[in-house]
Parts: C-alpha cells; sequence; structure tokens
C-alpha cells in the first residue's frame, strides 16, 4: 500500500532500501504461510491473502535477475558433469571436451529457453500484483484479516 499511496521515485535511493526490506519480509511471510498451512492454524481464505501479499512483496525484486541464464548455465553444467563420468575419452572420433561442450550448450539452451517463457509469466503475475488498485484492494484485505484474527475471527466468517 505505501508504494501505491508514495510511487515510485528515480531521485529516492529509499525505493532500493524498501525493495530489499520488503524481500526479506515476503521470504519471510512466505515461510510463515508454509508453516500455517501445515499446521491448518488458519483458514484457506487468510493463507491466501498471506500468500498474496508475500508474492506481492517477493517477486519484485527477484524481476530483476536474469534467472533463466543463470539456471540455464548451472543445468547445462551438470549435465556436463554427469556426462563426463560416463564418455570415454572419444565418442565417434570426437574429443570428450567437445562433446560435453555441445551437451552444456544444448541443455543449457533448452532449460534457459523453458525457464525464459516462465519468467515472462512471473513478469505478467508481477504487472497484475503490482497494479495499484490490486495493492490497494490486497493491502485493506489483509489489514481487515489481521485485525479480524487478532479478534479470533475472520473475513470468511461474515460471508
Amino acid at each position: 500500500m505505501a508504494i501505491a499511496v508514495y510511487g515510485v521515485r528515480d531521485d529516492s535511493y529509499w525505493d532500493e532500501v524498501g525493495t530489499f526490506l520488503a524481500f526479506i519480509l515476503g521470504a519471510a511471510m512466505i515461510v510463515l504461510a508454509f508453516l500455517a498451512g501445515t499446521e491448518g492454524t488458519v483458514n484457506w481464505l487468510s493463507l491466501t491473502i498471506l500468500v498474496i501479499v508475500a508474492l506481492t512483496l517477493f517477486l519484485k525484486p527477484m524481476r530483476e535477475i536474469p534467472w533463466s541464464g543463470v539456471i540455464g548455465a548451472v543445468v547445462g553444467s551438470a549435465a556436463s558433469l554427469a556426462a563426463s563420468l560416463v564418455l570415454p575419452s572419444h565418442v565417434f572420433g570426437i574429443d570428450e571436451w567437445i562433446i560435453l561442450l555441445i551437451v552444456f550448450f544444448v541443455v543449457g539452451g533448452i532449460v534457459a529457453v523453458i525457464f525464459h517463457f516462465l519468467e515472462d509469466l512471473l513478469t505478467i503475475a508481477t504487472m497484475v500484483l503490482q497494479w495499484k488498485p490490486t495493492m490497494v484492494v490486497v493491502g485493506l484485505a489483509a489489514v481487515a484479516e489481521g485485525i479480524l484474527l487478532l479478534l479470533d475471527r475472520s473475513i470468511l466468517s461474515f460471508v
């Protein structure tokens, strides 16, 4: 809600500080949502609101990292390492290092393309969650649900 009211300003370093704190808070809220869901201490509406707020806080800084390339390189490296353990020194007259390089690029490229598609879906989800009316509605619902949970009630009890 603060971002919806305050806005994003290029001349302020508070955006970076707030983004970092929001990332930490979002990660903690995801863990809290998991624990609350496994223990069954809250109803499904409270858990849904908690997850939406956590994802709203958590996804914004995650968008800046080129995850598809990073994950593609890691998986390609792991595939090359696994192939190096089982390949002989020559395969069909080709040196092992050339085959390992091909395995790295093919596996890494396929994984990078798949994760790039998932990054695009994540960008769309982030845009929806960062839309100011969505942020205000989810923020107000979270505050109302929090106040009602302190009173041993829930929004769901009024529906």
